[in-house]
């Protein structure tokens, strides 16, 4: 896709390099609008605990003139027509923070969320916490929250994890520079998490880092981008694949949804919570999770064609 045209909402004009004299804080938190839910409630959450803490939301659409004012004590970041990946990167790049965390605009957090990101890296570098559902959510929210977040819903137990949430992670600023470029065209985290992992960090899932998942956007907005994150995974899978494994990875794209949906709904049965909300998703369930598998497939044959 094409890049984005990166703004400053402060000066209102496109940056070629940025350079900000302002002093460093212990934490900064970068929202990644998903341009579908307004970071409204995100920020709202985050007021009363803020503590100090450096908060950047980064949108694809600019947020109503209100909003900004509102809660004039973030800054806010335009990239016309991003991605969150690609949100998040330019928000790290803007943070002055010891430790950066992640979320995205949909989300929630609970009201000791920050204090428990600070707790958790008195002795951690990488940390990421639980993804509960929030309250009112829709059908297509529920089957969203399932297709996401069904390996992040409480109860777990405190536990080494490669597969972490990046909607709920914070990292130390040192290890994020140090696999920088890993995260530079878009900060799609289970790249990033391999390469940490390279470098003997420790990737920590705790409960006590709580949000939730609010209303989304909705079943078109979430398909395309089920549509675009599947084929960027498949991507970036297949180029570590040779042109067999590849070829595998689209001739069994079929079977994929099914896989995925048994698995999510293995994962509800075992938490022992909101079984009859997933039976109720099941079927926009089973549409997102065939978008994932068209993705992916994509990408694996954008891999097979050199792209």
């Amino acid at each position: 896709m094409p890049e984005p045209a990166v703004h400053d909402e402060v000066r209102g004009h496109p940056l070629t390099e940025i350079t900000d004299p302002s002093p460093t804080t212990d934490l900064t938190v970068v929202i990644g609008s998903t341009g579908t839910a307004s970071p409204e409630a995100c920020l709202a959450a985050l007021e009363p605990q803020r503590d100090g803490a450096q908060v950047i939301v980064c949108e694809p659409a600019p947020s109503p003139p209100e909003l900004r004012q509102r809660f004039r004590w973030a800054e806010w970041v335009l990239l016309e027509g991003a991605l969150v990946p690609q949100l998040w990167t330019e928000g790290i790049r803007r943070s002055r923070g010891d430790v950066v965390a992640l979320t995205i605009s949909p989300m929630i957090p609970a009201d000791d969320w920050l204090p428990s990101v600070r707790a958790a890296h008195r002795t951690r570098y990488v940390v990421a916490g639980a993804i509960e559902p929030g309250s009112d959510l829709r059908a297509a929210d529920w089957a969203e929250y399932f297709a996401r977040y069904s390996p992040d819903m409480l109860p777990f137990a405190p536990r080494e994890n490669p597969d972490l949430p990046g909607d709920n992670a914070s990292y130390d600023r040192r290890l994020l520079e140090d696999v920088a470029d890993t995260w530079a065209d878009g900060f799609w985290e289970p790249v990033v998490h391999r390469a940490m992992a390279a470098r003997g960090a420790s990737l920590w899932h705790s409960p006590s880092m709580v949000v939730r998942l609010g209303r989304s956007g909705g079943v078109r907005p979430f398909v395309r981008q089920r549509l675009h994150h599947g084929r960027a995974h498949g991507r970036q899978r297949g180029a570590l694949f040779g042109r067999g494994r590849n070829a595998i990875g689209v001739l069994a794209s079929p079977i994929v949804p099914l896989l995925l949906t048994a698995r999510m709904l293995r994962t509800v049965q075992g938490r022992r919570r909101h079984r009859m909300a997933a039976i109720r998703a099941l079927p926009l369930l089973l549409v997102f999770n065939v978008a994932w598998a068209l993705g992916e497939a994509r990408g694996h044959l954008d891999a097979l064609r050199g792209g």
